[in-house]
């Protein structure tokens, strides 16, 4: 009986101890969220509003972005599953105009893991949900450059 309590005892230990530590998913994601600091990258937690949510059937996404100190115009592209044209605008956005010509063969060239672009406020930004993305970021890190790069020259 007394071995039966001690096996119950450290098990209640280890389960706790367990319990407590991140799963491998979440050690991923800290991991690539502290590479993304070391690049010069910030991360913020995305809570999405109810147009995208509508269509991703997401709430929450990780907005990897990059501050500059140029004003890139106003934008907000977001990858739409199971449609024709694969990134849609929100109607507040008015960024529809990017969905041809340069900045649109930019978004074709986008990873499938990147699911949101845009600019605003002195930062350019892509959403991915960075739990389930294989793409790491010093491949996001390009793509970003290039995203300022093209906005501001489409201005």
């Amino acid at each position: 009986m007394t071995w039966l309590w001690i096996v119950l005892g450290l098990l209640a230990v280890v389960g706790s101890i367990t319990w407590i530590l991140p799963s491998p998913m979440e050690r991923r994601q800290g991991e690539r969220r502290m590479a993304a600091l070391r690049l010069g990258m910030k991360v913020r937690i995305l809570s999405v509003d109810n147009w995208v949510a509508e269509r991703l059937d997401v709430v929450l996404l990780s907005q990897y972005l990059i501050w500059t100190d140029k004003k890139p115009r106003h934008v907000t592209l977001w990858r739409v599953p199971d449609r024709t044209e694969a990134w849609a605008s929100p109607p507040e956005a008015n960024s529809r105009d990017l969905l041809a010509g340069e900045f649109d063969e930019l978004l074709r060239a986008l990873p499938n893991d990147i699911v949101g672009v845009g600019a605003d406020s002195g930062c350019v930004w892509v959403a991915l949900d960075d739990a389930k993305a294989d793409i790491e970021p010093d491949t996001i890190k390009p793509l970003l450059d290039q995203i300022l790069a093209t906005l501001l020259r489409q201005g």
